[in-house]
C-alpha cells in the first residue's frame, strides 16, 4: 500500500533495514492494532502535509519581508477605551479542527506583565497568534496588539536589520502608503512609481501640500480624501514618524550593533546574547502597558513578569507572582487538592465500612440506608482525584577512565580571513577572533563559555570539536576521546522521512533493531512513535530523539552549544539533572 511505503520510509537505501524493523513489529502486534495505527500515522501525515503547505504559503505571501512581528490595525472608534481585556467563554482550535480552549477566560490587567507557560505543543503561539490578529471572539479592536515573533522567517533575511525595525511598526508603515495614495488621487497624478512613492514623505511636507490643496476647487470627494489625509497627518505626528529612522538606529546602537550591522542583512546576525537579554528585560520592567511573553528561560520570566497564565487541559489558569511564584503555589495547591480528594475518600470507606457491617441489621436499617444516602450525595460533590504528572528524567552513562588531559589547547590562534583564503592580506593578529588560547580539559572539567555574539564562542567550540584547524597552535586529544555534541538545532540533524529507530541506527550502525526501540524507550519514545516518521513528532519528542543520541554515545566529553532555546521546561530540567549527575568533562 502508498500509506505503507510512506509510514516506514521505504526507498531503495533504506529497505532491507524497514522490512525488517516492519517484519519485528508485526510479529508482536495484532491486526486489529496494525489497522488502527496505520490510520492514526495516516491521519499525522495529512495533517503534517496540510501544516507544510500552509507554511509554505505564508512564507510565500511574506517573500521579501523580515516577518519577525505581526499586527493588524487596531480601530479606535471602538470600545469605550477600557485598557483591561476581559473575555469568557472563549475557544481556539487548530486549522484542522482540533481543539487547543475550549470555553477559556482570558484576563489581561493593563499594565500587567505575563509569563505564559505550558508544554511544547499545548498552543502558546497559536494563542498569541490569534489574539495579535484580533480572531478571539470579543476582542476589543481599539487595542494596538504586537505580536514578535521568536525568529525571522527565511523569507526576510536579505532585508536590513534597520528595515525590519521599521517594519514592525505597522501602523507608521500602512498610514504612510495610504498618504501616498491619497496624494497622488488629489494631486491628480497617474505616476505610479517615481521617487516620491518609493520614500517616506514627512508630515512637515504634507501640511504645506494640505493647505495649498485646501484652497482648490474640490468636490465631494476630494473633501473626504482631503479630510482623511489631515487625519493621517495628525496621526504619523502624534506617532513620531519622522524620527522612526533615527529612534530605530538608535536602539540598535543602544544593543551593540555597528553601521555595517545595522544596514547589513539579518541572515548574517546571530542569536540573541546575554547584554540583549539584559536590555529586553529593563525594556520590559519600565513599559507602561500591557505585555504577555513566552520563554523557557525561568530567571528572565522571574525578572520580568508580575503574574503567570498556566495552559494546560485547554483552560488558561492565573496566578499572581513570578516564575517561582507560581511553581511554589502550583505544587500547594495540588498538595490541598490532595488532601481534600484523601478526606473525602476517608470518610466514604468509614461510613461504607458501617454501612456494609450493618446492612443486614433491622434495628439500624434506618442508620444504613441513613448512611447510604449520605454517601451517595458524597458522591455527587465529590472532589476530582488530583493527577500528579509524573517528571521524566534520563541519564548520561559516565564514561571510563582516560589520560590527562583528556583534551589540550596550546598557544591557539585562529582567523576566518585566514583559514578561508589565504591570498588575502592577513589581518593583524590583535584582530584575530582567538589569540593565544590555552587551557586543558579533564573529566572533571566544567567550563562555561561567555562573551558577546561575535567573539568566537562557537569558533572555539569547533576546533575544540576538530571541525576547524588552528591557524597557529595546536589542539591535541586522547585517541580514545568520544565527545558528545549538544545544540539547540540538535534535532534538525535527523532525517524527518525516517523514524527514529532508523534515524539512531544510521547514526550508530552497530547497533540491533530491538535494542535501539528499547534504549528509546527510556526516552518515552516507544510503540508507534518510535516507527513513525519523525515529522510526526512533536518538538519536545524530537528534543528527546536527540537527548537518546546524545546518551547512546556514552561520551566522555559534552559540548553544549546554546542547548536551551528550543526545549520546554520539563526537558530542560532533565537535561540540566542529566548534565549534573554527568561524571565526565562539560563545555557550555
Amino acid at each position: 500500500m502508498e500509506t505503507n511505503k510512506y509510514l516506514w520510509g521505504q526507498d531503495n537505501k533504506i529497505s532491507a533495514m524497514t522490512n525488517e524493523q516492519r517484519d519485528a513489529h508485526d510479529s508482536t502486534t495484532s491486526s486489529k492494532d496494525r489497522r488502527k495505527a496505520r490510520k492514526e500515522l495516516e491521519a499525522a501525515r495529512r495533517e503534517y502535509e496540510a501544516k507544510m503547505a500552509m507554511l509554505k504559503a505564508q512564507e510565500e505571501g511574506e517573500a521579501g519581508k523580515a516577518s519577525v512581528s505581526h499586527m493588524v490595525l487596531p480601530d479606535y472608534r471602538s470600545g469605550r477605551n477600557e485598557k483591561d481585556i476581559h473575555l469568557r467563554n472563549i475557544s481556539l482550535s487548530l486549522d484542522n479542527g482540533t481543539p487547543l480552549l475550549d470555553n477559556g477566560e482570558l484576563k489581561l490587567a493593563y499594565n500587567r506583565r505575563y509569563g505564559l507557560v505550558g508544554k511544547n505543543g499545548v498552543g502558546k503561539t497559536t494563542l498569541l497568534k490569534a489574539i495579535a490578529a484580533f480572531e478571539i471572539e470579543g476582542m476589543p479592536r481599539h487595542h494596538r496588539i504586537l505580536h514578535v515573533r521568536q525568529e525571522l522567517t527565511p523569507s526576510g533575511g536579505e532585508i536590513s536589520v534597520l528595515n525590519a525595525v521599521l517594519e514592525a511598526d505597522v501602523e507608521r508603515n500602512t498610514l504612510i502608503e495610504e498618504e501616498k495614495v491619497l496624494l497622488k488621487r488629489l494631486e491628480g497624478t497617474d505616476n505610479d512609481g517615481g521617487e516620491e512613492n518609493n520614500t517616506t514623505v514627512g508630515t512637515a511636507s504634507v501640511k504645506a501640500k494640505l493647505d495649498k490643496l485646501k484652497t482648490s476647487t474640490s468636490d465631494e470627494s476630494f473633501n473626504a480624501d482631503l479630510k482623511r489625509l489631515e487625519e493621517i497627518n495628525n496621526r504619523l505626528q502624534i506617532l513620531g514618524s519622522d524620527s522612526a529612522e533615527s529612534r530605530a538606529s538608535m536602539i540598535l546602537f543602544g544593543l551593540q550593533f555597528t553601521t555595517s550591522m545595522i544596514h547589513g542583512p539579518t541572515s548574517a546576525l546571530s542569536g540573541c546574547d546575554l547584554e540583549a537579554v539584559l536590555w529586553l528585560e529593563s525594556y520590559l520592567n519600565s513599559y507602561r502597558h500591557t505585555v504577555i511573553v513566552v520563554s523557557h528561560d525561568r530567571s528572565f520570566l522571574n525578572e520580568v513578569c508580575t503574574d503567570t497564565i498556566e495552559f494546560k487541559d485547554r483552560k488558561l489558569n492565573y496566578y499572581k507572582g513570578d516564575y517561582d511564584t507560581y511553581v511554589r503555589t502550583s505544587e500547594e495547591n495540588i498538595k490541598n487538592a490532595m488532601r481534600v480528594y484523601q478526606a473525602y475518600k476517608d470518610k466514604r470507606e468509614h461510613m461504607m465500612e458501617f454501612i456494609t457491617r450493618f446492612r443486614a441489621a433491622a434495628n439500624r436499617a434506618k442508620l444504613v440506608q441513613s448512611r447510604i444516602k449520605a454517601v451517595e450525595k458524597m458522591d455527587l460533590e465529590a472532589p476530582e482525584e488530583p493527577v500528579v504528572e509524573q517528571l521524566w528524567r534520563f541519564s548520561i552513562p559516565n564514561p571510563g577512565p582516560l589520560g590527562r588531559p583528556i583534551i589540550a589547547i596550546d598557544d591557539v590562534w585562529f582567523d576566518y580571513s585566514v583559514a578561508n583564503d589565504s591570498t588575502v592580506a592577513k589581518k593583524p593578529k590583535e584582530e584575530w577572533i582567538l589569540q593565544q588560547v590555552n587551557f586543558g580539559i579533564d573529566l572533571d572539567s566544567r567550563l562555561g563559555i561567555l562573551g558577546p555574539n561575535g567573539a568566537g564562542k562557537s569558533t572555539l567550540l569547533n576546533l575544540i570539536m576538530d571541525r576547524l584547524t588552528p591557524n597557529k597552535g595546536s589542539i591535541s586529544r586522547n585517541g580514545n576521546l568520544r565527545i558528545g555534541h549538544f545544540t539547540q538545532h540538535s534535532a534538525d540533524k535527523f532525517d524527518l522521512q525516517l523514524s527514529a529507530v532508523e534515524n539512531m541506527l544510521n547514526i550508530f550502525e552497530k547497533a540491533d533493531d530491538q535494542g535501539m526501540r528499547s534504549f528509546l524507550g527510556k526516552f518515552q519514545i516507544q510503540n508507534t512513535d518510535a516507527l513513525k516518521p519523525m515529522m510526526m513528532l512533536s518538538g519536545g519528542q524530537k528534543s528527546r530523539v536527540a537527548f537518546a543520541s546524545l546518551a547512546y554515545q556514552q561520551p566522555h566529553v559534552i559540548v553544549m552549544d546554546e542547548p536551551t532555546n528550543h526545549l520546554d521546561m520539563e526537558s530542560i530540567d532533565a537535561l540540566v539533572e542529566a548534565v549534573q549527575d554527568f561524571n565526565g568533562g562539560l563545555i557550555v
